[in-house]
């Protein structure tokens, strides 16, 4: 397999460059972002080639027997970054497909659906797109689908959970145990949320696996990846009391009575689970413990 990454400097993106690097059924990958220095690390890797975006637009190579995986996608809420990543991707298929690439998968988001459904989201629900970057996700999804069904080439639109992972600080998950580990206290509203995280290593899994789906029905649809868990805030801060008491380390947790909120970005991945075989690995008691040791590797080496 050879594949082309666009946005590969991303939390995600150099997940799966790690991925790569040890696999062998991949032979060849092209690695681009908006500046390179991100991408440092894979620079003396034999089967990683690195370009910025303006670099790789310049170049002239057949990529007859590359398979796109899409990940460049700005992480905001303002119309210029979305309107960037938008003429972006215009730009990239369309060199693209005057190279020759005849598969494309997509990286959209579960975001695209009503954030305060009661049930895990299907393939089959409507979308119910509430912020400006959920309407970008969601409008790209559909020009791929044109663009692929214009040229008759094959496209997938991916629809992850909410990445989770170390170094992400962005999740209740780090934000929590950081906190626990500061003040040994934390503070939950039971607003009766619902959550549901994947952890980036089972996400770069799910892409390596959507790319080398190999039978023509498995392609041209969009597919949900996640996790089947789904868990409340009460869940989160028992997985980090019980660390604690493992590590035997005191830990006050203050819960306070709050209104539903209705929150839930949980998904059903049935359908890619039976595409592909692929299955979650890490649950949420793994990605705490995760994010708990690393945090205190972290402390370790401010010490040293």
């Amino acid at each position: 397999m050879k594949l082309l990454i666009s946005g590969a400097g991303g939390f995600l993106g150099r997940e799966l460059l790690d991925l790569l690097k040890e696999k062998d059924t991949v032979s060849s990958v092209i690695a681009l972002d908006l500046r390179t220095d991100q991408l440092k690390d894979y620079a003396g890797s034999s089967k990683i080639a690195l370009f910025t975006n303006e670099d790789f637009l310049l170049s002239k190579q057949d990529l007859s027997a590359y398979t796109l995986i899409n990940l460049a996608y700005a992480r905001s809420q303002d119309f210029e970054p979305i309107k960037s990543s938008c003429q972006w991707t215009f730009a990239l298929f369309k060199k693209l497909q005057a190279s020759g690439c005849k598969k494309y998968v997509n990286i959209s988001s579960q975001s695209v659906y009503d954030p305060q459904r009661k049930f895990p989201a299907k393939e089959s629900d409507l979308p119910h797109v509430s912020e400006l970057y959920d309407l970008g996700k969601y409008y790209l999804e559909n020009w791929i689908r044109e663009f692929s069904e214009k040229y008759g080439v094959l496209y997938l639109n991916l629809r992850p959970s909410s990445l989770v992972g170390p170094n992400f600080p962005q999740r209740i998950t780090s934000r929590l145990v950081k906190k626990a580990l500061d003040d040994h206290e934390i503070s939950i509203n039971l607003n009766g949320q619902i959550f549901s995280y994947t952890h980036v290593k089972d996400t770069a899994r799910a892409l390596l696996s959507a790319a080398g789906l190999d039978r023509e029905e498995q392609w041209n649809k969009v597919y949900n990846i996640g996790s089947d868990e789904q868990y409340t805030i009460e869940d989160i801060a028992q997985s980090i009391e019980e660390l604690f008491r493992q590590n035997a380390l005191s830990l006050k947790i203050n819960r306070i009575p709050a209104e539903a909120n209705q929150l839930n970005s949980s998904v059903d991945a049935s359908l890619f689970r039976e595409a592909s075989g692929w299955i979650a690995e890490y649950s949420l008691y793994d990605i705490v413990e995760e994010e708990f040791y690393e945090e205190l590797r972290k402390r370790d080496k401010q010490l040293v």
